[in-house]
């Protein structure tokens, strides 16, 4: 990859961008497909109903800065219960490692620098290839075009056939930069059989306007489970969109937990798409926003083959003057006979000016189907804080064990060493509501 800064997103800078990038020839194929396809569409707008509830028309986004600064990799002692660590500062990578004997089994953890210098297989390549071009295929809006054309940074793992690792991956994104866009890609890829986790954090320094335009592809081979835990903790100056695709082969599992919690703006969104019969698709989220945050998150199942399962729960807090968006679509073809399909989303309204909206949709297709969706919005129910206090816990002890409570049916699944960050997140918004 090039360095350089780019002053702008205009359509002759980001034609210079790839011009000058120094990677395999597929991975230019991406960024040019996409910017075809961008070049085609409007930047998102409240007409759109996807961004209906959450308005970006102020932030000019051909204006912003962008660059891609490569820098040596150190190679480092793997932690003890870990599979595998990538760490990237802004977009240089400044260290990696994987458990011993992994490299030998054919386990790949690479940065895109890397990757731009040859570092994979052409097996892996075009896997990797396939996997990024399919996601520029189904992109619907610009923003997402915008980040693949543009990807500045990220990192690919890749898991060999029927391999299997109980300890996680953690891939970490920390950024310090002001006024300045990023595009950091991940690509995961597990091959038939293979079943492992990764943990992926975003962070950012405590001040600084950053925009982050992320893309997570995940590719689950036949027969496979991948586990994928997110956290996002940036700053409140900063916004954060991110666009997502799982695809799941036959007999396949995906679990997809995101945590939610950085970003003066916040838009996320996952598709789950269900291409083998009899995949398995878990999207788990939570999010608190406070202050004057806005979090928008949407979710998508879609169902194409035959006797898959799939299940969506979303569970969200507000408080102060914040505003929370979930909108929630199970999607089934035509030819997804048999499928079992589910979505819930429960929100808790924890401010006078706080807001949830919720949009869980059915499109239905065929026949022989199980689906099914549902919403709740509200208090604490005061019953229950009765109870408590019936039991010795004070009223803002009975609080903090419902609140805490609420959240646990989701962040339970993550894995042991993001437990004690997450519960204190939760546990910090949790005093500002007293």
């Amino acid at each position: 990859m090039s360095t350089a800064t780019y002053n702008d997103s205009s359509l002759e800078t980001l034609e210079q961008y790839i011009s000058k990038q120094r990677e395999p020839v597929w991975l230019t194929d991406v960024r040019i497909a996409a910017l075809k396809k961008f070049q085609t569409l409007e930047w998102p707008s409240r007409q759109d109903e996807e961004f209906r509830r959450t308005d970006v028309s102020s932030y000019g986004f051909e204006s912003w800065a962008f660059e891609s600064v490569p820098g040596p990799v150190a190679e480092v002692e793997n932690p003890v219960g870990i599979s595998g660590t990538l760490t990237l500062d802004g977009t240089r990578t400044l260290r990696r490692s994987l458990a011993a004997g992994l490299a030998d089994k054919g386990v790949i953890l690479a940065s895109f620098e890397e990757v731009a210098a040859g570092a994979l297989p052409d097996t892996v390549a075009r896997q990797v290839a396939s996997t990024l071009m399919k996601s520029v295929d189904n992109a619907d809006n610009k923003l997402s075009l915008w980040h693949y054309v543009t990807m500045t940074h990220g990192a690919v793992l890749y898991v060999p056939e029927f391999l299997e690792l109980s300890d996680p991956f953690v891939i970490t994104f920390d950024d310090g930069a002001d006024k300045v866009l990023r595009s950091p890609q991940v690509v995961v890829t597990g091959d038939r059989g293979a079943r492992f986790s990764v943990l992926h954090r975003t962070r950012s320094g405590e001040e600084g306007e950053l925009l982050l335009n992320e893309g997570i592809d995940i590719d689950v081979g036949d027969s496979g489970k991948v586990e994928y835990f997110l956290m996002q903790t940036i700053n409140l100056d900063s916004t954060a969109i991110s666009n997502g695709l799982g695809t799941v082969g036959r007999d396949a599992t995906l679990h997809m937990y995101s945590a939610v919690f950085g970003g003066l703006l916040s838009k996320y969104r996952f598709d789950a798409e269900m291409i083998g019969e009899g995949g398995d698709a878990y999207l788990g989220g939570v999010y608190f926003p406070h202050e004057d945050q806005h979090i928008d998150l949407r979710t998508e199942q879609r169902h194409l083959g035959k006797k898959a399962h799939s299940l969506t729960l979303y569970k969200g807090a507000v408080i102060c003057e914040a505003h929370s968006v979930y909108q929630g679509l199970i999607r089934v073809d035509h030819d997804a006979l048999n499928t079992d399909a589910y979505l819930t989303n429960n929100n808790l309204l924890l401010g006078t000016e706080a807001q949830a909206d919720s949009i869980p949709t059915l499109q239905i297709n065929t026949d022989e189907v199980r689906c099914s969706h549902g919403s709740t919005t509200g208090k604490l129910d005061k019953r229950h804080i009765y109870y408590l206090e019936s039991r010795g816990y004070s009223p803002e002890e009975a609080r903090h064990l419902l609140i805490q409570g609420f959240f646990e049916e989701v962040l339970t699944h993550y894995p042991e060493i993001a437990q004690d960050e997450l519960h204190q997140i939760v546990e910090a918004r949790i005093c500002e509501c007293e």
